[in-house]
């Protein structure tokens, strides 16, 4: 009788998973028993990452990968189906931010907000579609914001992404309806990550700040099916 080949662990890529959310992300999936992808533009916070989740006993790889170039992106998902064999989960989280009214905003500010926040996440969806379509599964989380759902002064271009990101979520959902590839967007609050904290001035504005941890979770439930929502939904995260 001939034994069946043990199937290889799944593997998660995670952008922005130097600090923060992505951190955090990295590291829920990391002991979920996943190989880990850290797609990290600034190579420091990313290797550092990737070496404590291996030193934790993690399959972590650490890739430099510009997610608002289509070059790097492509080259960052063909490098992990050679490095893993496989992709199951990709999470969208990098993000950038700059807090100003919007007659006084730089437009190289504008495009930075545009192309890492709205583009980064199309780019990615569509470099990593062919494989989870030719598997028939897969799942792609990505990180928008409670600004996704309501405007806010000062942010305006910070919301016009986000609200981006819930849309390209729910359109790809039905895209994508009955391949097997499913796809959720999360809308967390404010959230304790270096980014928020540039934003905010007193410590009373930092009391409630969210734990990047609770977003990585409600994101790992999300991909490993424990938490049941509908492809295409954008979940809340306050607390």
């Amino acid at each position: 009788m001939r034994r069946r080949a043990r199937a290889s662990p799944p593997v998660a890529l995670i952008t922005g998973a130097g600090r923060g959310i992505g951190r955090a992300t990295a590291e829920a999936f990391a002991a979920a028993g996943y190989g880990v992808v850290l797609a990290e533009l600034r190579p420091d916070p990313g290797r550092r990452a990737a070496r404590a989740l291996a030193r934790a006993g993690g399959r972590a790889w650490f890739r430099q990968t510009d997610v608002a170039d289509a070059r790097s992106v492509d080259g960052t998902v063909r490098a992990t189906l050679r490095h893993f064999g496989r992709l199951d989960v990709v999470v969208n989280n990098a993000g950038v931010l700059r807090v100003a009214p919007l007659a006084r905003l730089p437009v190289r500010e504008l495009d930075r907000m545009l192309t890492v926040n709205l583009r980064g996440p199309l780019l990615m969806a569509r470099a990593v579609l062919p494989a989870m379509l030719r598997r028939g599964s897969g799942a792609i989380v990505n990180v928008a914001s409670m600004l996704g759902k309501s405007g806010l002064r000062q942010y305006v271009t910070y919301c016009a992404t986000k609200f981006g990101v819930v849309g390209l979520t729910e359109a790809l959902a039905d895209e994508l309806h009955g391949t097997g590839v499913r796809v959720w967007a999360v809308c967390p609050g404010l959230t304790d990550t270096p980014m928020a904290r540039l934003t905010l001035a007193t410590p009373r504005e930092r009391a409630g700040l969210i734990r990047p941890a609770t977003v990585a979770r409600t994101i790992l439930g999300l991909a490993t099916g424990g938490r049941r929502a509908p492809s295409g939904a954008a979940i809340e995260v306050t607390r």
